[in-house]
């Protein structure tokens, strides 16, 4: 989850103008299940993908989820998204994006020195390649995969990406505080939230940069995690690791 929003969402002209991509069973072969009443993949790698966060913070575990529903409402209210976008890929990328937030001690998913959400995509693409149905992945279904997490913590970055990679993006951005996106039906945002309370996860966003800024600082200068640090953690001082301080560093 980004406190900034996320600018992304496709526009239903530019989504009409997409070749359907039938790969990977993802429009009509895939089994299905409903969960806060919105259509969703039930392969084997989502229910495991769900079983990798049901232990992390309670904000965390319904941030992911959330993120996850909203995009799949938001996908199945389109008929050319909804045989465009490869669900099972938008499902394990939503839902594994924020696996550098955990901080569970000695975490498998959080590094010491990198960003987390290079953290998260690195995390997912461990999950899928050591997962049995790894086979299903190509190289550049893989490749989405990361760039959908990698890139989330930028806005505006995933311009020109390809439309699997976008959709990750734009349904993080639809868990960010503000208006819901009338992209998502509005029955089914009220059913999700009503099942995933999101008031804990501004409390969340802070308690967990505040972690990042304070456990592994390097990897927080320059980013959006920067100013919680500079704000909340004794001692923490990016001058001097800043592009700005590097370009101005002799005059």
């Amino acid at each position: 989850m980004k406190v900034f929003n996320v600018l992304a969402s496709l526009t239903l002209a530019a989504t009409a103008s997409c070749t359907p991509n039938p790969s990977h069973g993802s429009h009509g072969k895939l089994p299905k299940t409903h969960l806060y009443g919105v259509e969703v993949v039930d392969t084997q790698i989502v229910r495991d993908a769900r079983k990798v966060i049901q232990n992390f913070t309670p904000y965390l575990q319904k941030h992911s989820t959330r993120t996850w529903l909203y995009g799949s409402a938001a996908i199945h209210a389109n008929k050319t998204l909804r045989d465009t976008v490869d669900l099972e890929l938008h499902a394990v990328g939503t839902l594994l994006h924020d696996l550098g937030w955990d901080m569970t001690p000695n975490s498998p998913w959080v590094s010491p020195d990198k960003r987390f959400e290079v953290d998260g995509a690195l995390g997912a693409l461990k999950f899928v390649k050591n997962h049995r149905d790894a086979k299903n992945w190509d190289a550049f279904r893989l490749e989405k995969l990361y760039d959908g997490i990698a890139l989330h913590g930028s806005p505006g970055l995933q311009e020109g990406k390809n439309l699997d990679s976008k959709w990750i993006l734009n349904s993080i951005g639809f868990d960010n505080p503000g208006n819901p996106s009338p992209l998502i039906p509005s029955n089914l945002f009220s059913s999700i939230t009503k099942g995933l309370p999101s008031n804990d996860i501004l409390f969340g966003t802070n308690e967990t940069w505040v972690w990042l800024a304070a456990t592994k600082p390097i990897a927080t200068y320059n980013t959006i995690v920067e100013p919680f640090g500079t704000a909340f953690v004794p001692g923490y001082n990016p001058v001097g690791h800043r592009v700005f301080d590097f370009i101005n560093s002799n005059q």
